[in-house]
Order: C-alpha cells, then structure tokens, then sequence
C-alpha cells in the first residue's frame, strides 16, 4: 500500500468519506516518488478503476466516451486505488506506480489506450484516446488489475492511428 508523505493530517488514502474531509483538488506526495489528488467522485468508482478528473476536481470511470463528450473539461487521469461511491470523496493516484485494470492481451512497455469499459485501459487501438505517458509493467492474458508506470503530468491526448 502506498503511503503519503506529506507532513499534513490528512483522510486515509482508503478514504471514501460522505463529506470532503480537505479541499478537493489537494494534492499530496508518496512514497513511491507519485502523487494523489482527493476528489469527489460523480459515478461508482471501483477499486483499480482508471478515472477521467474533470476540472472541478469530480471523477467518473475513464472511457472512451467520457473524454470525447465535446466539453473538453476531462483531460487529467488518475488511478483509484480503493473503490469510491458515487457522491463520496476519496484519494486518486495522479501519478507513480498505481495498480489499474487492464483488458485481456495488454502487452508491456507498449502505449494504452481509453476502452468503452468504465475504468479499463487496453493496448488495442480502437479509440482515438491514447492515455500519454502510461505503460504497464507486465503483459497478461487475462483482463487484471496490475501495476503500471505514471509520469507526472499524465493526460488524454488524441491519437491517430498512421496505419
């Protein structure tokens, strides 16, 4: 479990409080060189889920869809480490060595890419959503949950496939 570093009280990074217990948009440091940002989640977030931050800081499960609604106000990714309610509040990786769920077949070290699937990241390019910056460790057969690598500063990015 990763830790935060911050010299704050803060909520736990299992927080999924029905009042916000900080500001939300605060941002804290972590132990594995990552940051968290505590947000309100604006649908049911499920543990290891990939979320789109919108700009006022609310979170939905990161699809396809949910980047492409026209407003521009989804850019920002982030990671649930523990599942979220809907309404409630609670800590998202922005950054670092988060755990997300994966479609079956994700190669490693390879580009991923939003899916029609709330929460899951896929290597397959069947959106124009690629998700910059994030690569996972491992490849898999099976749709799991497992680690993946973060850069500060991760976001949704059109993508263009040139084949």
């Amino acid at each position: 479990m990763t830790i935060h570093t911050s010299p704050l009280i803060i909520p736990p990074l299992n927080a999924n409080d029905d009042e916000a217990r900080v500001r939300v948009g605060t941002t804290v440091a972590l132990d594995d060189g990552g940051s968290a940002t505590y947000v309100e989640a604006g649908s049911e977030i499920a543990q290891y889920s990939a979320v789109a931050i919108r700009v006022d800081q609310s979170v939905v499960g990161l699809t396809t869809a949910a980047v492409a609604d026209g407003t521009g106000s989804t850019k920002q990714v982030g990671f649930a480490q523990t599942s979220i309610a809907s309404g409630n509040y609670g800590w998202v990786q922005t950054s670092g060595r988060p755990v997300v769920n994966l479609a079956a077949n994700c190669a490693d070290k390879v580009i991923l890419f939003t899916t029609s699937t709330a929460g899951v990241l896929d290597d397959a390019t069947v959106s124009a959503s690629l998700v910059a910056g994030v690569v996972s460790k491992t490849t898999i057969s099976n749709a799991t949950a497992i680690t993946v690598l973060v850069p500060h500063g991760a976001y949704i990015h059109p993508f263009v496939n040139p084949a």
